[in-house]
């Protein structure tokens, strides 16, 4: 017994432990949980106390709108007072009955109260405290609430409760509200009320006193008078906020007795709930928690009482938390218990584990001492040799002693150099704890060269990062020469056909890459197999299978081409190995040969663009006869028209108005006048295009020694593009000053550059609202003329920047581009000694300068 307890001695130390600190965190986690509860409820009780108080405020302000209404209007009738009185009560569906009680009437309501009727009616229906007040009287009138919602009107009445309201208004000249009370006439379903009466004074009374040092008191004209529901008012309040399980009870405190008691809300969490009309909470209600807070209504004092009934909701969801943490503890304990007796009995397995290891390790032992690979071991530091297997000797053919302990003994039958890489590779062991194998040549008298494969590994127990590292000694001298020998081969091959510039690369029947002379960048098949076809784009692929099929069934070469997404042309070649009998494989080669296609198109190109330029000064002849014949018709016509216009104006003045076309004499004047203006703007217009188009068709003899003005060259530029420009944006500008320095060079050349600039600036605006500016200036010294080209077009990338002046490159291929604009135009900026440049951001614009020397001889 004393036995088994001292073996066991910390589970019980353990399990009393836990068991008293789970009892104290239960404890604690309840006091919390009670103490969160309290203040939960003080925040909701404030919450709803804030809310009654608000509501009954504005309740209230309706009174203080309706005199508003009397001091703006200086006096309003029956309708008026409806239909203002109206939207008050909709807004408010607590107030019952609104009323205006004029003082002049005071007489009068005295006397129809005597004498109405259906007060005794309306006194037979309430309690028996109503049915001992006198008789009730009309007021001035009113607008009262129907089962809808909405006004109408009522007739005024004043009961003895009102009375008293209004009599105490009168006295204080304030606010006053009354008790509780039930109306008369009382709506169906209506409960307990309260009435709020409001004086309206008029200008100062001058009949008060007539001395000069006399205060001028106001007149009192009568007052607005309020009934309030007290259920509908305290439901309004409380239905604003989210329901939590509180009680409200509202008590009058300026009252005495059963009065005092206001109204009683039930929470609409517990249905059980039952009001108590004698104002008092119910019985077990003195158990829950409970605020209350008085506050000031005009000339009265309520107190609002929050009272927590049980389905109060604040962290329902822990208030079981204590047993909760309870049973857990208790869990926690118990398992760290049985953890603690597992881990003692699997202690005691553990040391008859041991027994078993060491048993083992010495059959291992003897049967490593009987193979040729060489086993050994050093401790964690590499400092000592623990084991090196006896056919160590045999292995490295050295006379060394066996039992010595130095790791010396294994590095010593090596080279330095190959001692030093050895003793590298166990050091970064130790650093970084992986295995290492490197092959290293050892020397032998007898049998000459011999290599070794040296492996190492770590070994690592429980609590120790190293515990000690093993490897073994593995000849592989034929493996190695086996292996170099391959190489060799290997090598000679990849160096005949690395030096081919195309890909290269032998397929058997299925289209499997059996051999290539580059890594290829093609995706690995399901098979785990390299698909030849892979390497094509998709839509040629179909068709290259069965072209190579063609081949290994006819054993002749054929070829095709084909273009990629990034808008190269490639070749692809494909020649039969084997014998004459039966094609064994075939050799796919792909030429890249997109320069030979650009160069083929560039040609063809500047075929068509001669062509155009001949076509165009065809073309512009064969406009010039006819516009001649309009010009010079539009300017006779023009004549003739003046000549018969003071004619015609003095037949108008004899005959009257007469028509033209079904136009009056002065709107025809006008249209024709306007019309043969028109007609000759427009002829001198085309003429200036056929003459544009003439220049453009002018042999380019790359004459550089014209002197050229870039003012007149940017403005013809801007006529001959016009109409792009209309279609690409209208915001174009072009800024000249008045006179630019001339400079020399080829006329055509550079307006061949402005005409390229200025349409890749178009053709990059995304938008028509987007804008081109074109302008010219001279330096300070007047030594260069810089031409400058601003869109606010789509940017040009960064990566793209760098390259948009290097032939063939474009970023317009699908629309017919060449890439050979920019280039072109560079290389003739260049001639002229000057300068271009090209400055963008993406999704802002970009900025072209073109900078030209002035004429020297100006």
């Amino acid at each position: 017994m004393f036995d088994h307890l001292r073996k066991y001695a910390a589970v019980y130390v353990v399990a009393m432990s836990g068991l008293l600190l789970t009892c104290l965190s239960s404890w604690n986690v309840r006091q919390e949980l009670q103490t969160n509860h309290l203040k939960e409820f003080q925040w909701a009780a404030a919450d709803r106390i804030q809310s009654v108080r608000a509501v009954v405020e504005q309740g209230l302000d309706a009174l203080l709108e309706i005199r508003g209404l009397f001091y703006a209007a200086h006096g309003i009738d029956d309708a008026e007072f409806l239909v203002f009185t109206e939207s008050i009560l909709k807004r408010r569906s607590y107030i019952e009955r609104l009323m205006w009680v004029p003082l002049s009437a005071e007489p009068a309501l005295r006397e129809s109260a005597e004498k109405s009727g259906h007060l005794e009616a309306a006194e037979r229906s309430t309690d028996s405290a109503q049915r001992s007040r006198p008789p009730a009287r009309p007021a001035g009138f009113s607008a009262a609430r129907t089962g809808s919602g909405t006004a109408q009107r009522a007739v005024p009445v004043v009961d003895r409760e009102l009375a008293e309201v209004i009599a105490r208004a009168r006295q204080t000249g304030k606010l006053a509200v009354s008790g509780r009370t039930r109306l008369v006439p009382a709506r169906p379903g209506a409960g307990y009320a309260i009435y709020a009466a409001l004086p309206v004074f008029g200008p100062a009374d001058a009949a008060a006193d007539s001395s000069a040092n006399a205060e001028r008191t106001p007149a009192l004209l009568g007052f607005v008078v309020g009934a309030y529901d007290l259920q509908e008012l305290v439901h309004v309040a409380i239905n604003l906020l989210e329901p939590r399980g509180v009680e409200v009870l509202v008590r009058d405190d300026s009252a005495v007795g059963d009065a005092r008691l206001l109204h009683f809300y039930a929470s609409r969490l517990d249905s059980h709930s039952v009001r108590s009309d004698s104002g008092l909470l119910p019985e077990d209600g003195e158990e829950q928690s409970q605020v209350a807070v008085r506050i000031p209504v005009a000339d009265r004092h309520w107190s609002i009482t929050c009272v927590a009934t049980d389905t109060f909701r604040s962290a329902e969801a822990f208030t079981e938390a204590h047993w909760l943490v309870l049973f857990g503890g208790l869990t926690c304990t118990l398992l760290l218990c049985l953890y603690l007796v597992r881990s003692r009995r699997e202690l005691e397995n553990r040391i008859r584990l041991t027994q078993t290891i060491y048993e083992r390790e010495e059959l291992f032992r003897q049967l490593a001492e009987t193979v040729d690979v060489v086993f050994w071991a050093t401790n964690a530091e590499a400092t000592r040799l623990e084991y090196i297997g006896p056919a160590f000797r045999h292995l490295t053919g050295q006379g060394v002693r066996r039992e010595s302990s130095e790791l010396s003994l294994m590095l010593e039958v090596f080279r330095p150099a190959d001692a030093r890489a050895l003793r590298a590779a166990l050091e970064q062991l130790r650093s970084n704890g992986g295995r290492f194998t490197i092959v290293l040549p050892v020397e032998r008298g007898d049998r000459g060269l011999r290599w070794l494969r040296v492996c190492g590994f770590p070994v690592r127990e429980p609590g120790c990062e190293l515990s000690r590292i093993v490897g073994f000694f593995e000849d592989i001298t034929e493996h190695k020469l086996a292996e170099d020998a391959l190489r060799d081969s290997e090598e000679k091959l990849r160096t005949l056909f690395n030096h081919s510039p195309d890909l290269i690369f032998t397929v058997d029947r299925q289209a499997d890459i059996l051999l290539t002379n580059r890594p290829l960048p093609l995706p690995i098949g399901a098979g785990g197999e390299k698909r030849s076809e892979l390497v094509l784009p998709e839509n040629v692929r179909v068709g290259y299978r069965d072209r190579l099929q063609q081949v290994f069934a006819s054993g002749c070469v054929d070829h095709f081409q084909f273009a990629r997404d990034d808008a190269t042309w490639w070749e692809v070649r494909m020649v039969p190995i084997g014998s004459e009998s039966e094609v064994m494989a075939a050799m796919v080669v792909l030429t890249d040969v997109t320069e030979n296609r650009k160069l083929q198109w560039q040609a063809i190109r500047n075929a068509r663009l001669a062509s155009l330029g001949v076509l165009s000064a065809g073309v512009a002849h064969e406009i010039n006869n006819p516009n001649h014949a309009i010009l010079a018709n539009a300017s006779l016509l023009a004549r003739i028209w003046r000549d018969a216009l003071p004619i015609l104006a003095e037949y108008e003045e004899e005959q009257g108005d007469f028509l033209l076309a079904g136009l009056s004499f002065h709107q025809a004047s006008e249209v024709i006048e306007r019309g043969m203006s028109e007609i000759g703007d427009n002829a001198k217009r085309i003429r200036k295009i056929v003459n544009n188009l003439k220049h453009l068709g002018k042999e380019d003899r790359g004459q550089m020694d014209e002197v050229a003005d870039l003012g007149k060259i940017l403005r013809a530029v801007a006529r001959l593009l016009a109409a792009r420009i209309r279609k690409h944006t209208d915001a174009f500008s072009l800024t000249l000053p008045d006179s630019l320095p001339t400079v020399k060079g080829n006329v055509q050349q550079l307006e061949q550059v402005f005409i390229n600039v200025i349409v890749n600036a178009l053709e990059s605006l995304p938008e028509r609202s987007r804008s081109v500016r074109v302008s010219a200036a001279a330096d300070d010294e007047g030594k260069r003329i810089t031409v400058q080209v601003e869109d606010q077009g789509q940017g040009i990338a960064e990566e793209v920047i760098t390259q948009i002046g290097e032939p063939f490159f474009t970023t317009k291929g699908d629309s017919g581009g060449t890439g050979l604009g920019l280039s072109i135009s560079s290389s003739i900026i260049e001639k002229h000694g000057g300068v271009l440049r090209f400055a963008s951001r993406e999704n802002e614009g970009t900025t072209v300068c073109i900078e030209l020397p002035v004429n020297k001889e100006d």
